[in-house]
């Protein structure tokens, strides 16, 4: 009896696996509220609300502002944030009403940080405080820390161009199962990367047997676009590293407080 239902349960799962095939939208909303995150949440909130039209792609460079203090809007990153906020409460304050005592040019600027108190809703104002402090290196492992170590690889690599800011995935990928670039921590990851032997795998060789060898598996990923690459001369401090920024992830979901 426990045999025709393990076989009928086995069943049903690759029928409902080759109905989502034909239906990629149905993939794609199963595993983006399955995997979604703080961080990946914050990303888009941002994008949609317009934060990236002056801060930059990803917060990494702002337009012209010849009344700034610096003539142009400021980026998240490169330490910049320092000069604006101290904490996630002046982060908050920032997001909801545009701007934080410690600015005292506000005024000559000639692009003013608009408030978004009254088109904020449900978690956005916590996922938009997350994603500032990923995408700002506000939040970051100890320093000296072998997770550390693994974040600074990370970007020297620019690992996340592809698999998000800190990790946390989401980013187009066509033809792929989920329809997305998995993160380094969450349900997507955890599905991909069952042990330690495995996250070496996927660094090393850019796939894994499990997957490349399973039919369904398999057939995703010759089709999909983005394909992980193979790194196959790292030394084994630079996997360790690497290993712990992913646990760091896990565990803080990217933050810091």
């Amino acid at each position: 009896m426990r045999r025709k239902t393990a076989k009928w349960i086995l069943a049903l799962g690759i029928a409902l696996v080759l109905l989502a095939a034909g239906s990629p939208w149905l993939i794609r909303a199963y595993w983006s509220a399955r995997s979604t995150n703080p961080v990946r949440r914050g990303v888009q909130r941002a994008t949609e609300l317009g934060c990236f039209s002056c801060h930059g792609g990803l917060g990494r460079g702002g337009v012209g502002d010849p009344g700034g203090n610096d003539r142009e809007v400021p980026s998240w990153d490169g330490g910049t944030w320092m000069m604006y906020v101290e904490n996630d409460e002046q982060i908050r304050e920032m997001i909801l009403d545009g701007s934080v005592p410690r600015q005292t040019q506000q005024g000559k600027a000639a692009i003013v940080m608009p408030g978004y108190a009254q088109v904020l809703g449900g978690t956005d104002l916590s996922d938009l405080v997350a994603a500032f402090k990923a995408l700002s290196g506000m939040s970051l492992p100890e320093s000296g820390s072998s997770a550390r170590r693994g974040y600074e690889l990370m970007r020297e690599w620019q690992c996340d161009s592809c698999h998000g800011p800190a990790g946390s995935g989401g980013l187009p990928n066509p033809g792929s199962f989920a329809g997305f670039i998995p993160g380094w921590y969450g349900a997507d990851f955890d599905d991909l990367v069952q042990d330690r032997e495995e996250f070496d795998r996927w660094i090393r060789e850019g796939s894994i047997p499990r997957l490349a060898e399973h039919p369904i598996g398999g057939h995703f990923m010759l089709r999909q676009r983005v394909s992980m690459p193979a790194y196959r001369d790292l030394a084994a401090s630079d996997l360790d590293d690497l290993w712990a920024y992913t646990r760091w992830l896990g565990q803080t979901d990217g933050e810091t407080d």
